[in-house]
């Protein structure tokens, strides 16, 4: 593993640790080669402004993964553990969705842009990292 990759998982870790979430080795797998498929659709596509990775692991995935435990609290509170749907208006690369359905896997989340390459990256995310309960979709502006 890369010197870099090393420090992003270090400090994904850290986070993780600090926000008291608990996840598989899968779950935090998914999380850095979502943080990857990010890059390098970036490259291309525009996704986001933020280029550096450091910057993408706090601005974008600890960010998003703060949201996690309340969404989950709220939930299992309103005994919504299975079954439950999440949509992500102007999702754009795909925060805070993503990392939503990698982390609460029996959630259904839809991701929804009117950027057709943003849904499409989505949808390629969902495909890339396995994910089932990802579903990106393409909604044109409405007027």
């Amino acid at each position: 593993m890369a010197g870099v990759e090393r420090d992003l998982r270090a400090d994904l870790l850290a986070g993780l640790k600090t926000l008291q979430l608990e996840l598989s080795d899968q779950q935090i797998a998914q999380l850095l080669d979502y943080q990857n498929l990010i890059a390098k659709w970036t490259k291309v596509y525009n996704l986001t402004a933020v280029r550096d990775p450091a910057e993408m692991m706090t601005h974008h995935l600890l960010d998003s993964l703060a949201a996690v435990v309340p969404l989950q609290r709220h939930l299992q509170k309103a005994g919504l553990e299975q079954g439950a749907h999440l949509l992500d208006v102007g999702s754009g690369a795909g925060l805070p969705g993503v990392v939503m359905a990698i982390c609460c896997p029996t959630l259904s989340v839809t991701c929804v842009d009117t950027v057709a390459k943003k849904a499409a990256f989505i949808k390629q995310a969902a495909l890339a990292l396995k994910l089932p309960n990802l579903t990106g979709l393409h909604a044109g502006r409405i007027h």
